[in-house]
């Protein structure tokens, strides 16, 4: 561990220069990123139990190479659902925690006595420092990711280091803004988060289109966002339950499941307008007191607040320098697409947000890295992470160009499996960028087909279906 943590920390520093477009050595980054990526590989096999069976099935031991593991050892990110669905639909969460013990680096021995829903044992779960969070498809199966809660949070510094600079770059030129950029950009990793954590953004508040709490994909981004800003303004003032999304999707099992499928409904369809006025209340109060505002949510859910300021006829011309950044799929799960460009023309012209500082981010439940899109469209992978394209036949693509299913070693997964095969197909390109950016990148995104839609959006859609 202190040679990962160590490895670890040195990938923070390169990426962090890539993102600020100041790398002076390229293979800095990919060396520790292997290096730290076969470190993984030991690690699983020693601790992993699920993992050590796949990799002595295969041939390995204790060691492969970064090619014999993209070869040979990628895995299905199925295998986060790999459970039996009659255990949540018993309440059986001795099995379900011996279950997320094959996939986790140590043997969970957390008590299962008197729990009686997804969140009662994510909590029980947290009180033995295993942070989970979760994502779900169309059928309702959830997707469960265990992090230790120590490595969550070095996920937490790594993601700040490798994003602030794309949103340091779109906050105004005045000279509050500039003294902050300077400072923040002559810190580690660490200080960058130690001084966001005391200081925020300068003048920014948030509202952010979701729950209070949640540990559900954009929920609990949200969740780790809110503190960075002055004051943060969330859509539903109630926590996301697991146990009544599931249920909404699958069918209550239980009186209790009813009855948390019935607040979730109440709250995202019965009072989804009287939610999304008080929302527009608070960003009118912030805009008033000369406040920026960043505004984070599903496109399907910026849709929705404008279509509501549109009706109220409350458009809110933003101050300048307020963003927004959109993450969580295109589509709901009823299959309706919002157009890209459609969004940011309206948020332009009915809102004032300059086009530049409209945000796109990707990313997804089993990766630690969320990856911005730039100005000339691409959403560049961060040196953290080595991609893998997988053709139809499940055999990787070499190279870092073309299409194929998205895969991915990802160094920070140091609990869980982290060489992954993705259901999302994309279109990747590599070599510099016109926004100063070099290296792979993602162009298009979809689902394989075959695959459930899956997704943020997507899951906080099904409340209303």
């Amino acid at each position: 561990m202190n040679r990962l943590t160590e490895t670890c920390q040195k990938l923070m520093s390169a990426s962090s220069k890539w993102a600020s477009g100041k790398q002076e050595a390229p293979g800095e980054a990919r060396d520790l990123r292997r290096r730290l990526i076969e470190l993984n590989h030991t690690r699983y096999f020693e601790n992993i139990p699920l993992y050590r069976k796949i990799a002595l099935e295969q041939g390995f031991g204790r060691s492969a190479s970064v090619d014999a593991i993209r070869q040979h050892l990628m895995l299905d990110a199925g295998i986060f659902k790999s459970y039996e669905q009659g255990w949540l639909d018993a309440g059986d969460y001795e099995s379900m925690t011996g279950w997320l013990s094959e996939i986790f680096s140590r043997r969970i021995n957390t008590d299962p006595s008197g729990i009686d829903s997804i969140d009662g044992w994510i909590e029980r779960l947290g009180q033995d420092d295993i942070h989970v969070v979760y994502s779900s498809g169309t059928s309702g199966t959830f997707s469960f990711v265990p992090r230790n809660r120590q490595n969550w949070q070095t996920a937490r510094t790594a993601n700040i280091a490798c994003l602030a600079p794309g949103i340091l770059d779109r906050l105004p030129d005045g000279f509050a803004g500039r003294l902050f950029r300077s400072a923040f950009e002559s810190k580690s990793p660490r200080e960058m988060v130690e001084m966001l954590g005391k200081r925020g953004l300068p003048g920014y508040d948030a509202a952010f289109l979701g729950f209070r709490q949640g540990r559900m994909g954009n929920q609990a981004l949200m969740e780790e966002l809110s503190p960075l800003f002055g004051r943060a303004y969330f859509l539903y003032e109630i926590p996301v339950s697991g146990s009544g999304l599931r249920a909404l999707r699958r069918g209550a099992g239980t009186s209790e499941e009813r009855l948390m499928a019935a607040r979730l409904r109440r709250e995202v369809v019965e009072r989804k307008t009287e939610n999304y006025i008080r929302l527009i209340d608070s960003i009118e109060a912030s805009t008033r007191q000369g406040r920026k505002i960043l505004i984070f949510g599903a496109p399907f859910q910026f849709n929705e607040l404008l279509e509501v300021m549109r009706e109220q006829n409350r458009f809110v011309p933003l101050n300048r320098g307020s963003l927004a950044l959109v993450g969580g799929g295109w589509k709901s799960f009823t299959g309706e697409a919002v157009s890209r460009q459609s969004l940011v023309e309206t948020l332009a012209g009915k809102l004032g947000l300059e086009s530049e500082r409209i945000m796109e981010g990707y990313s997804m439940t089993e990766i630690n890295l969320l990856m911005l899109r730039c100005r000339h469209g691409r959403f560049h992978i961060p040196p953290m992470i080595e991609p893998v394209l997988v053709d139809a036949g499940l055999n990787p693509i070499k190279g870092e160009e073309g299409e194929g299913a998205f895969g991915f070693m990802d160094p920070l997964a140091l609990d869980y499996p982290g060489f992954i095969v993705s259901g999302d197909r994309v279109e990747m390109v590599n070599g510099e960028c016109e926004c100063g950016l070099t290296g792979p990148a993602v162009t298009r995104i979809g689902r394989i087909p075959g695959s459930e839609a899956k997704g943020c959006g997507g899951i906080m859609g099904s409340v209303g279906v």
